[in-house]
């Protein structure tokens, strides 16, 4: 009977196991936060092509020569890495946007006295951070909603490239495709986990899968389908035109309290990577909702980036992984697309004679 006993254990435990070792090979190393939260596995949609090793620069301490710059952002500049590619020449303190107000930003200007200041925020976060309710701005109506017009101010897809040329180049790494290590094990269980919990539940998938019209925009191995975060979606119809207004104003409204501080500084507006890639989209009715970042017209306020325009035509020019295919960020030429456009503001901005205030 003991015999019997140990011989079903063992078999249960090779079973569990092998069941284990399995998942974990064929998922691959979950990387990417959509492949985390959304139970498809990475071998279908990690990125192949190399990335450039981005190293990370988020606070760094103020350095004879270098105009220091502070940045205000989410987890686009939360990362370090387009700051990596302008290290050479600023150093960098930040504060995460969800986290600070307006009158917080103007007081520690007012103490620390930065050379610039980088506002920079995703798509999805404009309702929180300027629409009605948020905690960073008192919200106003009081302004002129922009023309509809485009504005021809915006950098070209030739003078942003040829900037992006002269940015530092890190090595190149290729994405792992098996475990090198015993230690990743346990995402063999994670994938497990989310795999049942997804059969389970479908409709608690924090991301989707969408057909693509084109498969040159991802290196991954189903290039011709794009992984995507659910939420983003909810941001397309919500927002009316007195939300519009509201977000619109406040964002103008702030635009004009930095101006008053008298140093430079960027109103970086960076899309949602559904809208960065929604003129792909085989799903038509989505395809022609509008966007919210395209509603706000960003590049028409006072030193505002909308990043929207110069990463389609990066798009359309055949750039692979602007944004990661696991991911809801970007690879490396996103972050050096970001770098370009901001280092490109605030050259107009710089005095053409003079020093900054740690020369």
């Amino acid at each position: 009977m003991m015999k019997n006993y140990n011989s079903i254990f063992l078999v249960c435990v090779v079973m569990v196991v092998s069941l284990s070792a399995f998942t974990m090979l064929w998922s691959q190393p979950i990387t990417g936060d959509l492949t985390r939260i959304s139970a498809y596995p990475e071998r279908w949609f990690g990125w192949n092509d190399k990335q450039q090793d981005i190293p990370v620069l988020i606070n760094s301490e103020k350095t004879q020569g270098k105009r220091h710059i502070l940045v205000i952002g989410d987890s686009f500049s939360e990362a370090g890495h387009w700051q990596a590619f302008l290290g050479d020449k600023y150093s960098f303190s930040f504060i995460h946007n969800s986290k600070t107000t307006l009158p917080k930003i103007l007081s520690r200007i007012e103490k620390e006295k930065p050379d610039a200041v980088i506002l920079e925020t995703a798509e999805r976060a404009f309702p929180d951070m300027y629409g009605t309710g948020g905690s960073f701005i008192t919200t106003s109506t009081d302004c002129a909603l922009a023309p509809t017009t485009e504005d021809n101010s915006k950098a070209t897809l030739a003078s942003y490239t040829e900037k992006m040329a002269t940015l530092p180049a890190f090595p190149y790494k290729q994405r792992d495709t098996l475990p090198r290590t015993g230690k990743t094990i346990s995402e063999g269980y994670h994938a497990l986990k989310i795999q049942a919990k997804a059969l389970l539940k479908p409709e608690k998938r924090k991301a989707k899968v969408l057909a693509l019209t084109s498969t040159n925009l991802f290196s991954n191995q189903r290039n011709s389908e794009i992984l995507l975060l659910s939420k983003d979606f909810l941001l397309y119809d919500t927002a009316d035109d007195n939300s519009i207004r509201v977000i619109r104003c406040s964002m103008q409204k702030t635009a004009a309290a930095l101006m008053q501080t008298g140093i430079p500084y960027v109103m970086l507006a960076i899309p949602d990577k559904t809208t960065a890639y929604q003129t792909y989209l085989a799903d038509n009715e989505i395809r022609q909702r509008p966007s919210l970042i395209g509603r706000l017209h960003t590049s028409q306020i006072k030193h505002g980036i909308d990043m929207l325009p110069a990463i389609q035509a990066m798009a359309a020019a055949g750039h692979k992984d602007i944004y990661l295919p696991d991911d809801t960020h970007w690879g490396y030429k996103g972050f050096q697309l970001a770098a370009a456009l901001i280092d490109l503001k605030l050259a107009t901005q710089w005095p053409q004679q003079g020093h900054t205030n740690h020369d």
